[in-house]
């Protein structure tokens, strides 16, 4: 534990002698006060870094435009990706309305074959009742006509 406290002041003590010779060189910088015209030490430390200025001004347009770069890949990224669902959106909605004419058409399809079996349906049906009753009326007019008959044979033979 004591070997860490150390180790920690001993880099605090590091990056405090560290920045000492920096405010140095400030003082080195700036101008003698013997001096007929005095400059505050901020702007001659401007003056004397202008190409430093520069290339941090050059590397914030770099940064900048590498953002704006990126920024416009994704936005390509995204129009391409909303391009691509509308197409499917599309194709899908022309698939539906496919299904549906389809859906339609045999319904239809089926609606007049229903049609035509129920008619065929009620036609046999009726058809069956009338054989039924000619069936009936011609079994029933034999009976009737076979007992005229007896009956012309029983008067005439017994008359």
């Amino acid at each position: 534990m004591r070997k860490i406290l150390f180790a920690l002041l001993f880099c605090v003590v590091a990056a405090f002698a560290a920045d000492k010779p920096v405010a140095n060189a400030k003082a080195a910088n700036s101008v003698p006060a013997e001096s007929a015209v005095s400059v505050p030490a901020d702007t001659t430390a401007e003056m004397s870094t202008p190409q430093e200025t520069c290339s941090e001004f050059k590397s914030e347009l770099a940064h900048r435009d590498s953002l704006m770069a990126v920024a416009d890949s994704s936005c390509s990224v995204e129009k391409d990706s909303l391009r691509a669902a509308l197409n499917s959106e599309q194709a899908k909605s022309k698939n539906w309305e496919q299904s549906y004419e389809t859906m339609k058409k045999s319904n239809e399809t089926c609606a007049k074959a229903l049609g035509v079996s129920i008619e065929v349906s009620e036609k046999s049906k009726e058809k069956e009742k009338q054989s039924r009753s000619q069936a009936a009326m011609m079994t029933s007019s034999s009976f009737f006509g076979g007992i005229a008959l007896g009956m012309l044979l029983f008067w005439l033979i017994f008359d």
